[in-house]
């Protein structure tokens, strides 16, 4: 039985995780809901008066803090969780494949270990 090379095992797994991240995406993206639904609390909190009552209380840092975890939440619903998926699973992928790459290649002067 001929063994398999780790650098080509890391390559075989960085396609794997490719395809299947990739298909993963697309089910997401054709099974999920559109992004547009808005609930009551999501209405309120992007009203003027909020924003003004929430930047007197703690600032600007807060105002900022409270956008930026409204969009890092917002990543993992609806169809953005599909672009979310597809994005991890490229760059895990191509992490995969540029670790394969800087692996040395065994020496054409050494003996083969195979047991």
């Amino acid at each position: 039985m001929k063994r398999i090379s780790p650098r080509s095992r890391l390559r075989y797994l960085g396609a794997a995780i490719l395809f299947f991240g990739l298909l993963a995406a697309e089910l997401i993206y054709l099974f999920a809901g559109s992004d547009a639904d808005i609930d009551a609390a999501e209405e309120i909190a992007s009203g003027r008066g909020y924003q003004h009552n929430l930047e007197v209380m703690g600032g600007k840092f807060a105002s900022l803090s409270v956008d930026f975890d409204r969009w890092f939440v917002s990543l993992w619903h609806g169809r953005s969780l599909a672009y979310t998926v597809a994005v991890i699973a490229v760059v895990v992928a191509a992490g995969c494949f540029l670790v394969a790459h800087l692996m040395t290649p065994p020496s054409l002067g050494e003996p083969r270990q195979d047991r």
